[in-house]
């Protein structure tokens, strides 16, 4: 018998799609969920960018399952493709709070609502242990031999609120609105709820979990939710497809996802950094040449990774605000503030961005108040100045994306 499983992804909030990963071991279908087994808790209607993401692996009959390491090791690889395509995406494996529990199959309940209700589950289809279930109150209409008793006493109710809920989507109300200072006048009928973009109910947020990548056939590029009794709903998530064969270094992803999953700007620029961090030595190997300084180590990483040309089409690409704002002075906690990003000609770039680069991070994870007696520039946890350092991530980032695959490629090279 297959096997699905599904694994908690963090920072995957808001997933408006299905992603569909293939060219590893194993295939992986990542999509947005209701976590914690909802019953008490459940609601009728969810909006997708609230809800977060988890991945699904399946295990075909017979196959053996991976280890607890190698698992971790196939999603990032995939996760760090997806994290090429999409600037925006923080979505990682490293979940330092779980979500997920396993039920006892010796107890008579199992656990809803985050792990915080009991409800009764009793197979006496299946078990010859229970012989016998019978409600109390007469007027009862639930099959009791379907073994989520708990689940199917709550399921009458839980529509009827659905229902409820569906028939007010539809209210209008009759106004009159005079003209005042902060607003038009207005006459006629306005709609009581006005529901946004990405709204789902909940039987379309169960059957989500239900998605498999035997489910999605290779020319899809939808996946249809289901119907709903609500007009408003949408009725089925675009399908992006990732391929890759490429298995990269385990501890350079490690400190990519690091960075990519902190929302502490200094911490998330250190992560980053460290992976440009371990080619210090190596780097200038590979160019045949010296280097003294980390400074200097940085500036022969950038001169393997990239070009002047790459770095100016990267800032293109950059929002107008951000790519203007990299050339004024960075002021630190301390008040000594960072010489902005500024090329003092075309072929400059490299190592102008490594000394603004070096500069922010060794005020990153220095304390010291002097350096040779002068005020040294540092910043504080979580100051206001701190976040300062946001204007760098974007290039700490696409550098260390862009050494990871220098690696693979020079571990690919005979």
């Amino acid at each position: 018998m297959a096997l699905n499983v599904i694994l908690q992804l963090a920072n995957g909030e808001g997933l408006m799609k299905i992603l569909v990963f293939t060219g590893l071991s194993h295939s992986l279908v990542v999509h947005p969920t209701i976590h914690g087994e909802p019953l008490l808790t459940a609601q009728a209607f969810y909006y997708l960018e609230e809800l977060e993401s988890v991945a699904q692996l399946r295990y075909e009959t017979g196959e053996p399952e991976l280890s607890e390491e190698n698992l971790e090791y196939l999603v990032d690889n995939y996760l760090f493709e997806y994290s090429k395509t999409d600037p925006q995406s923080r979505m990682t494996f490293k979940v330092t709070r779980g979500k997920f529990w396993k039920d006892d199959p010796s107890e008579m309940y199992v656990l809803a609502d985050q792990g915080h209700t009991e409800v009764l589950a009793l197979d006496m289809a299946n078990d010859p242990s229970v012989k016998s279930i019978q409600a109390l109150d007469s007027s009862d209409s639930i099959d009791l031999s379907d073994w989520r008793i708990g689940h199917n006493y709550v399921e009458e109710a839980f529509q009827n609120y659905v229902n409820s809920i569906c028939s007010v989507f539809e209210k209008k109300v009759s106004v009159v609105v005079f003209p005042s200072d902060g607003r038009d006048g207005y006459i006629g009928r306005l709609r009581v709820i006005k529901p946004g973009y990405g709204l789902i109910d909940f039987f379309q947020g169960e059957a989500l979990d239900n998605i498999s990548i035997r489910s999605i056939s290779p020319s899809a590029t939808t996946i249809s939710l289901g119907t709903s009794k609500a007009q408003t709903v949408i009725d089925s998530l675009p399908v992006e497809r990732i391929a890759t064969t490429k298995q990269h270094r385990p501890i350079l992803l490690s400190h990519y996802f690091s960075g990519l999953k902190e929302d502490n700007p200094l911490k998330s620029y250190v992560g980053f950094y460290n992976v440009l961090e371990y080619y210090f030595e190596e780097a200038p190997v590979l160019l045949g040449r010296s280097a003294n300084t980390e400074r200097e180590q940085l500036s022969c990483v950038l001169e393997i990774l990239t070009t002047d040309a790459d770095i100016r089409a990267f800032i293109c690409g950059l929002d107008a605000h951000l790519s203007g704002a990299i050339s004024e002075t960075l002021l630190t906690s301390s008040g000594v503030a960072i010489l902005g990003f500024t090329p003092a000609t075309l072929n400059d770039h490299r190592s102008e961005l490594a000394r603004w680069l070096y500069e922010i991070r060794c005020a990153i994870v220095h304390s010291k108040k002097t350096r040779k007696g002068r005020p040294a520039a540092t910043f504080e946890p979580y100051s206001s100045e701190a976040k300062n350092v946001g204007i760098a991530l974007p290039f700490v980032r696409w550098l260390a994306i862009l050494c990871i695959e220098k690696d693979y490629a020079l571990r690919a090279t005979p």
